[in-house]
């Protein structure tokens, strides 16, 4: 090859390149901007103090909102997370349910979510589940050996980082996206994605009931069918809820379906 026509070659290569990391940097920035500004949706709080809520200082002593209720004689705790746009309030009919089944419930707002202080991220939201339940452990009888973890859409990737590091006894998936990207784009290949269910899905072992509603309008209904085939080391039941959105799962058509399904899978953890 002629030396011009090398420098051309390489001129070529340069622009490529150029272009990809161009592309690169514009997904990543895109995708940063997606979770800064739409993955967190606090709203005003709606709820107050009471006597089932209980303050507990995150590790750099950020003041969060966690709620306790204890059902009586109960053998299992539930650890609820919430979606992004709820708080406390808004999931006490969910929690007032698991105690009318004799569970414990266990839950907390995430930070700027209810009365909790700070604001949320993808990393202090982890780390404050763990203390949450590092103070339910140590200051309420919860047993790690008795504990289920439900995470409900943004809640599924927090309960999925814990069955993931962790032992649970269960793992319940609700409406739970693979990654906050691929909510967006079938992509796998852009940078800082977050909530990454799915490949933290193969560390799980312990049984997982998935559910997804069939016309979900937020996160695909192929979300919860993928992460059910990625649970390789867990015990997977599906409940495909076929017509409901994504914040209907509660509503009467499908309400007697979907607590008749989470009582049968803790009475199979037995």
């Amino acid at each position: 090859m002629r030396p011009r026509d090398q420098r051309k070659a390489v001129r070529g290569i340069n622009s490529v390149l150029i272009l990809i990391a161009t592309c690169v940097l514009f997904f990543f920035l895109l995708g940063r901007h997606v979770i800064s500004n739409s993955l967190f949706l606090p709203q005003a709080s709606s709820y107050v103090a009471n006597d089932s809520i209980l303050t507990v200082a995150a590790d750099d002593e950020t003041e969060l909102a966690v709620f306790w209720g204890a059902a009586p004689n109960a053998r299992w705790t539930v650890f609820y997370f919430h979606g992004n746009a709820e708080d406390l309030g808004d999931i006490q009919p969910i929690l007032n349910n698991y105690r009318l089944m004799g569970l414990n419930a266990l839950s907390f707002d995430y930070r700027g979510y209810g009365l909790s202080g700070g604001k949320a991220s993808e990393k202090n939201v982890y780390s404050d589940a763990r203390r949450v339940l590092d103070y339910a452990q140590q200051n309420l009888g919860v047993e790690p050996d008795r504990l289920i973890l439900h995470g409900r859409s943004l809640g599924g990737g927090v309960a999925m980082e814990l069955a993931s590091k962790g032992e649970p006894a269960g793992l319940i998936l609700e409406s739970a996206f693979l990654s906050v990207f691929k909510v967006v784009l079938p992509l796998k290949w852009i940078p800082g994605d977050a909530f990454r269910n799915d490949t933290k899905a193969k560390a799980v072992s312990c049984p997982t009931l998935i559910i997804h509603g069939s016309e979900d309008e937020v996160i695909p209904f192929h979300h919860g069918q993928t992460l059910s085939t990625l649970l390789t080391g867990s015990r997977v039941t599906p409940l495909w809820l076929h017509g409901a959105g994504h914040n209907n799962l509660q509503a009467p058509l499908w309400s007697e379906t979907y607590w008749a399904a989470i009582e049968r899978f803790v009475r199979e953890l037995e």
